[in-house]
């Protein structure tokens, strides 16, 4: 089997992961695929490496924005009651290096994408950046499959990732309200819980600073 057919082969069995049928942008996906590592290893001239290396960044730069846009939109919509700078922070949250590269891996792109040899036999927690800016530019490659419909591209961004980690967001925030609310009981509520109904109440409660 030739290596062109087998990437072609891998290819195909990659669209079938991003789960968009007949999807047309196969060249961009190979773009987005090929990080530069693997391409300036190749045996093409420099000029060919330069310019596969400038579509895959451009790729990358269309995918970071059109994120970007669709997280900042479903913020909007499902917290109307929040501020710029909570839309702000929970924006920061779900497009992060780590975030993005943990979106790379349920992609299963470790297993799709071209890497040089330098870079293969790394952690995978140690490619965090790397795998985000891949996600990226598959994003941007998909956003064109779905030849520029922001709503296509924003559903299938948010129901193959966003909606989850939010969720998960949101129950780990209302956990930590809920710990908090535990550590404002008063001092002789706190000392019955915990078994020492006879314990003098010294004023102090849990949570006080200790000077």
């Amino acid at each position: 089997m030739t290596h062109l057919h087998k990437s072609q082969q891998q290819i195909q069995a990659f669209v079938k992961v991003i789960g968009i049928s007949e999807f047309p942008a196969i060249e961009a996906l190979e773009i987005a695929l090929r990080h530069p590592s693997f391409i300036y290893e190749s045996n093409v001239d420099r000029e060919t490496k330069d310019l596969q290396e400038k579509a895959y960044r451009r790729l990358a730069h269309l995918g970071d924005a059109i994120i970007g846009a669709i997280v900042t939109d479903y913020l909007y919509e499902r917290f109307p009651e929040s501020t710029k700078g909570e839309l702000t922070e929970d924006k920061q949250l779900l497009v992060d290096k780590v975030q993005l590269s943990k979106f790379a891996i349920e992609l299963n792109l470790p297993e799709f994408c071209l890497l040089g040899k330098s870079l293969k036999g790394k952690p995978l927690n140690e490619q965090e950046r790397l795998f985000a800016e891949m996600f990226e530019a598959v994003f941007g490659a998909v956003y064109l499959g779905l030849k520029r419909d922001f709503s296509q591209a924003s559903s299938w961004l948010i129901d193959r990732f966003l909606a989850d980690v939010l969720d998960e967001f949101i129950n780990d925030e209302e956990d930590d309200e809920e710990n908090f609310e535990d550590m404002s009981l008063s001092t002789r509520d706190y000392l019955d819980m915990i078994g020492l109904e006879d314990f003098p109440d010294y004023g102090w409660a849990p949570g006080d600073d200790d000077d």
